[in-house]
C-alpha cells in the first residue's frame, strides 16, 4: 500500500513539473514579447480568423435582439 502511495506521488510531482514547464511562453532570443504579440496579430490567418469570428458575433447578436423585440 505504501508503496502505491509512493508511485501515484511520484507520477503527480512528475506531472506537475513537465506541465508547468510547458506553460512558460517560448521566447526566441532577442525577440520580446511584445514583438511576438504584435506579429501574431499582423498574421493574415489571425485576421481571417478574427473576421470570421466577428461576423458570428454580430449575427449572433442580430438573432438575439431579434428574439428581445417580439
Amino acid at each position: 500500500m505504501r508503496n502505491k502511495i509512493l508511485l501515484i506521488g511520484a507520477v503527480a510531482f512528475v506531472a506537475y513539473v513537465l506541465g508547468s514547464r510547458s506553460a512558460t511562453v517560448q521566447v526566441n532570443k532577442g525577440e520580446s514579447v511584445r514583438h511576438q504579440l504584435v506579429r501574431m496579430w499582423n498574421d493574415p490567418k489571425a485576421k481571417k480568423e478574427r473576421a470570421k469570428t466577428a461576423k458570428k458575433a454580430a449575427k449572433a447578436a442580430e438573432k438575439a435582439l431579434d428574439k428581445v423585440r417580439r
